[in-house]
């Protein structure tokens, strides 16, 4: 048992073409990539006729094992302190505060303990700032500046964060 802390990435896909109207007998037209979704995962005969509503795609970006100090940074940031091992929904913009948080650390390990202090749990790991500490920095830096660009290149503006122990 131990912390692990995950990061997936959600995307929206439209359901309906709006662009192409309302047809009588067949109703809206769905877009290309909903139609693929649903054929690709074999839901298409569960999608009820008449709906318009599309789906939600979301997707793992992101693993991390006992790096109790991001942990931290998401449940006080985003989930008012309360740690349920509950999903935590981020917006682009605080997963780029992440990403600064994360450089300030790298730029000055002095701020480690000031701007992303470890936490303390029976299944949380090491507390110290240590090689292991600045690795799990380093690597949320890294990894998560990639996903932020690839999510705005994909058009994605949410993530969802969770954790279980």
């Amino acid at each position: 048992m131990g912390l692990d802390m995950y990061l997936s990435v959600r995307k929206y896909v439209s359901q309906i073409d709006f662009g192409k109207g309302y047809d009588e007998e067949a109703g809206w037209s769905r877009t290309d990539d909903f139609r693929k979704l649903v054929e690709s995962t074999g839901l298409e005969k569960l999608v009820e006729k008449g709906s318009t509503i599309g789906a939600n795609v979301e997707v793992p970006v992101m693993y991390w094992r006992k790096a109790n100090a991001i942990h931290k940074w998401f449940v006080d940031n985003r989930a008012d302190g309360v740690d349920e091992c509950q999903p935590i929904q981020c917006h682009l913009e605080h997963l780029e505060e992440l990403v600064a948080d994360c450089k300030s650390v790298i730029d000055d390990n002095d701020l480690a303990e000031q701007v992303l202090p470890t936490e303390s749990g029976f299944f949380f790991g090491e507390t110290g700032y240590d090689e292991y500490y600045f690795s799990d920095i380093q690597y949320t830096h890294d990894r998560l500046s990639e996903v932020i660009k690839l999510m705005r290149e994909q058009d994605c503006d949410w993530a969802i964060y969770q954790a279980s122990w």
